[in-house]
């Protein structure tokens, strides 16, 4: 029984170092884990802020592209109005009709040349052209 007794104290020793082992051991993983955590947690951060920073210059140039396209935009719809404009006012000031009449349901006309022939025509038409 002796023996007994002193191969039980001897588990008995051995599982206590075990135990100790085990305790030194999840306490090393525990700060190993919470370093690595914090390492992860810094990591994130970094690439928030980049993506942030990238998320913002590209709404930046969006927004710049979209200024100058609106501006090129507008631009060449000024240049269509004027260049309308200018058409329709030709059409306007020079196409007075002059020397009318109707020969068998048909309007035969003539387009006055310059102001003074319009004018020339309206005189002596009183009004009529």
């Amino acid at each position: 029984m002796v023996a007994a007794g002193a191969a039980a104290a001897e588990v008995a020793v051995v599982v206590g170092l075990l135990a100790a082992e085990v305790a030194v051991a999840a306490g090393l993983l525990e700060a190993e884990v919470a370093v690595v955590a914090g390492l992860l947690a810094s990591v994130v951060a970094v690439v928030a802020g980049l993506l942030a920073s990238v998320v913002a210059v590209v709404v930046g140039l969006l927004a710049f592209v979209v200024a100058v396209a609106s501006v090129v935009a507008a631009a060449s719809v000024v240049a269509v109005a004027a260049a309308a404009g200018s058409a329709s006012g030709s059409m306007t000031t020079s196409g007075s009709m002059t020397g009318g009449m109707v020969a068998g349901g048909s309007v035969v006309a003539r387009v006055a040349a310059d102001p003074g022939e319009r004018a020339a025509c309206a005189k002596s038409h009183q009004g009529l052209c």
